[in-house]
């Protein structure tokens, strides 16, 4: 039986997304729980709960006490600076697939529905291709492969966090947003999508700029020629009236904390990230920590680290892409994907906006760089394919391809569950960042790499302090049997580790400039500035345990 081409393309989006969601299953175990995951597991934790005691409430009753704010602020006081949406489907994930059905381990349980997510990053980057080639399928497979086989996108696909989650619904916002030119249905999608982008982070309030770009840039000089100001209103797109009524509606919805309240509690989220802190930041030997930002660091950092062949694609879809703007021959479709490919680098970009979480900040951006991409490999092979037809041009488009994503895959599998780290060959990889004098590691998972040792070696009772990892990670690398319990906890932090470590036996320190004074602290407390084993990315150290002298 033949298929319709549509029925088709779904089937290659869906088969995309399922076998996405199965390699991130495949390969979480080696990623460690991240500070930021510990947060999101104990928030999950705390809301579950209160989903689930919604039929007991109906049944007995007492559902307007459920909806009470005492109740409320009981199960949603923890993590109010982010919205609830993923926290509570990890929450929910973990209680089925791990505690009821026990298909998933602890942490993968909470994980899943990023994974999920993921999945859906694929299935709309082979649409988005596909169309935005003229139809090719190869581009649109291509696209997805470009995302996934750099090691920093790899990398946060696995984590119950926001920062993969929001890429997937921002790109989900803009292909309905597309749609919704051709159809009433989309359009009215476009408001629910808004709406779950709002719910997962706050980068969705900025990320419209982008739509509003694409309209002046593609469809007002057409409304404008055709009758001025009545021309303009005559072509802002019905979209945006669906988003401006269901984007805020299905944010304060999804928010049980924010219903008592909705004002203050709705400007004390935002009010949070307008003061947020600036954490340190590693950067070509500088560490920084006030504004104003080197404006050339998201450039620097993404050259640095999208494989090479990659970067080199992704650069040449973009110029091309912004020749043809300037040009004026420019069609709608590649104005949406230029536009919103490059707003969330140039935010970043931004001297005043802050600078550190990597690539992980203009992340939602990439994907749309990674359709461009795949077009100019498409592109470069049907050129090769004219000049020299005997070779074929779908055999020179998969040549290509793999040429180019056989250093990404080789990356990946060196890298492994240490994605932060991985920088590219234009760097000389993670020895070479080292030199450059670049934030190898920020989130603590590294420690995975110590573990075993630790597990194997310190005696039962004795304290090790992990430095930067928290105790909700110590607490899950015990849960899924990643450490032993007899392994005690602390962690040393602040100016002066010194008291602190007098109770510890073992240190596992990580190689993080903001605290390269607390290695020396612990050569001082230890009475020892040799190490008794260490984890290396290549050459460079990554994680480092000393042992007090005379144990």
């Amino acid at each position: 039986m033949i298929l319709p081409e549509r029925r088709k393309d779904l089937l290659v989006a869906g088969g995309l997304a399922v076998a996405t969601f199965l390699v991130m299953l495949a390969t979480e175990r080696a990623v460690g729980f991240t500070r930021d995951e510990s947060f999101y597991f104990f928030a999950a934790d705390q809301y579950t709960p209160w989903y689930l005691g919604l039929w007991d409430a109906l049944v007995h009753g007492r559902l307007l006490d459920h909806f009470s704010d005492a109740t409320l602020r009981r199960y949603f006081w923890y993590n109010t600076e982010h919205p609830v949406l993923m926290k509570s489907l990890f929450g929910l994930s973990h209680w089925l697939l791990t505690e009821k059905l026990g298909w998933l381990r602890p942490g993968a349980g909470y994980r899943a529905p990023a994974w999920a997510v993921s999945g859906l990053i694929s299935a709309l980057l082979y649409l988005f291709g596909k169309e935005a080639s003229g139809g090719r399928r190869d581009a649109g497979i291509l696209a997805p492969l470009f995302f996934w086989t750099s090691p920093h996108h790899f990398y946060h696909g696995r984590l119950a966090c926001f920062d993969m989650p929001i890429t997937g619904m921002w790109l989900l916002v803009v292909y309905a947003y597309w749609r919704g030119f051709g159809s009433k249905r989309w359009a009215v999608f476009s408001g629910v999508a808004y709406g779950l982008a709002l719910a997962t982070k706050l980068n969705a309030f900025f990320y419209p700029a982008a739509l509003l770009a694409h309209w002046a840039l593609s469809r007002a000089p057409a409304g404008w020629k055709a009758g001025r100001w009545r021309g303009l209103l005559r072509c802002v797109p019905g979209q945006w009236g669906w988003m401006a009524l269901l984007g805020p509606t299905i944010f304060l919805l999804h928010w049980p904390y924010l219903w008592p309240h909705p004002i203050e509690r709705i400007g004390a989220y935002l009010g949070f990230h307008a003061g947020h802190v600036n954490y340190p930041w590693a950067y070509l030997h500088q560490l920084l920590r006030d504004p104003p930002f080197p404006w050339a660091y998201v450039l620097v950092v993404t050259a640095l680290t999208v494989p090479l062949p990659i970067f080199v694609l992704l650069a040449t879809g973009t110029l091309r892409a912004v020749g043809q703007l300037v040009r004026r021959r420019l069609d709608s479709l590649h104005v949406l994907l230029l536009v919103n490919g490059l707003f969330p680098l140039v935010l970043i970009s931004w001297p005043t906006v802050p600078h550190f979480g990597g690539v992980k900040h203009w992340m939602p951006g990439l994907p749309f760089l990674c359709v461009l991409g795949a077009e100019a490999l498409a592109g470069v092979a049907a050129a090769a394919a004219a000049r020299f037809p005997k070779l074929g041009e779908r055999k020179l488009v998969w040549g290509l391809g793999v040429l180019t994503l056989l250093p990404a895959l080789i990356g990946c599998v060196h890298i492994e569950g240490y994605g932060e780290g991985y920088y590219n060959e234009l760097a000389g990889g993670e020895a070479g960042a080292a030199q450059l004098g670049m934030q190898r590691q920020y989130w603590s998972n590294d420690v995975t790499g110590v573990l075993p040792w630790l597990s194997r070696n310190v005696p039962p009772g004795a304290v090790v302090d992990f430095h930067e990892v928290t105790q909700g990670s110590y607490v899950a690398y015990v849960q899924n049997g990643m450490l032993r319990p007899t392994v005690r906890f602390v962690t040393c932090g602040g100016p002066d580790t010194t008291p602190c470590l007098r109770s510890a036996q073992f240190a596992a320190y990580q190689y993080m400039q903001e605290f390269r004074d607390q290695e020396f602290q612990i050569w001082n407390a230890f009475a020892t500035s040799e190490p008794v084993y260490a984890h290396y990315l290549d050459e460079a150290p990554d994680v480092t345990v000393y042992r007090r002298a005379g144990m």
